[in-house]
């Protein structure tokens, strides 16, 4: 009989499309349950409620929990601590995971005794745990004691292009490229006051930033006020399978964040070979080797960043080198099938272990 696998998680994410259509690959029938979201092809998709958050997860709590029961599943794996990990935070029959996402962890058990206590009660349903970074890792186990001993990390991995970046001879601008969403977390407005200075240094750079979120208008106005409206150009919002090509045309990748967990949109720029000036910050310096792969700066410091960029706009080669280097490290350390490989490790050894505890392994 066919190994079944309902996930727990927001269909409309890049992150559960790759998990969901890698372990249907790997033999899995898998059920995506969904607070809002869209389907996704080629896998069965629940969709409960029209969008995701704390009102959606709870009205739909008994509904996704009898789902669940229905369905059966040999494995129940549930992305996000909080929201998903809660539908599936209650007595099963199979073996139950749970991936730290970073915010879930690293912002909500923060906020206070009652939050951290919340966290704690879900994370003890579960038998194992997964993160995406070194430093993910220890704030899970940070979170809740009871985590100790039971968390593995898993980095998200990427396609290798079958291609690198490719750079020409000559051009004298040099082209930037931002691609997060456009929220304060990530410190777009850290990059545009960085822009400011590199104008006036007269440092020949264009920057584009991809992505959406609700600080776009401010940002833009931002732009215009410290009169650098002309040297960016915001693109929106781009398909994640677009993303691998498009950072070929750049030379450099900019990630100013002041929390990361892990930061998955630098190893998809260093996959395609481009060189990446990150903040140090979360599990960033587990991607980026600092002067190897790329420069990690100080958060919250424009000028910092300013100074790194030009770095490298002084000397390209240095660039093109770090690039170079990044996508070895990438095609070492974070590559997809490793990943996939890695969760289907876990899976088959929690399958072991009920069988143990069955009494049904054969010696």
């Amino acid at each position: 009989m066919a190994k079944s696998l309902v996930i727990l998680g927001h269909s409309d994410s890049v992150h559960i499309v790759r998990w969901a259509k890698g372990m249907a690959r790997s033999g899995y029938e898998v059920t995506v349950i969904s607070c809002g979201g869209k389907e996704i092809d080629g896998i069965k998709t629940l969709i409960f409620g029209e969008k995701s958050g704390a009102v959606n997860y709870f009205r739909y709590l008994n509904q996704v929990r009898q789902e669940i029961k229905r369905i059966n599943p040999t494995i129940l794996h549930s992305f996000q601590v909080t929201g998903y990990g809660h539908w599936g935070a209650f007595p099963t029959t199979c073996p139950k995971i749970l991936t730290a996402m970073g915010s879930d962890i690293i912002i909500t058990a923060r906020k206070s005794v009652i939050h951290k206590s919340y966290i704690q009660s879900i994370i003890r349903k579960y038998d194992r745990l997964t993160a995406s970074s070194r430093f993910l890792k220890e704030q899970v186990e940070s979170a809740s004691a009871g985590a100790a001993g039971r968390v593995s990390v898993v980095p998200f991995g990427v396609d290798l292009p079958s291609e690198s970046k490719t750079y020409a001879n000559g051009g004298d601008t040099v082209r930037l490229v931002y691609m997060k969403y456009l929220l304060p977390v990530y410190g777009p407005d850290i990059l545009i006051k960085a822009m400011v200075i590199l104008k006036e240094n007269k440092f020949p750079v264009q920057l584009d930033m991809y992505g959406t979120g609700r600080e776009e208008a401010n940002l833009k106005k931002m732009a215009v006020d410290l009169g650098v409206e002309n040297l960016l150009v915001f693109k929106g919002w781009l398909e994640p399978n677009l993303v691998a090509r498009r950072y070929f045309d750049y030379d450099i990748m900019v990630m100013p964040s002041r929390s990361e967990s892990f930061g998955v949109a630098a190893v998809e720029a260093m996959a395609s070979g481009l060189p990446v000036i990150a903040s140090r910050v979360g599990g960033i310096p587990e991607i980026i080797i600092d002067g190897e792969t790329g420069l990690l700066v100080e958060p919250e410091n424009p000028t910092a960043l300013a100074q790194a960029i030009m770095t490298l706009v002084r000397d390209i080669k240095v660039g093109q080198k770090m690039g170079q280097a990044g996508r070895k490290y990438v095609s070492q350390k974070f590559q997809w099938d490793e990943s996939l490989r890695l969760m289907l490790h876990i899976y088959d050894k929690l399958l072991a272990e009920k069988e143990m505890k069955n009494g049904n392994s054969v010696l």
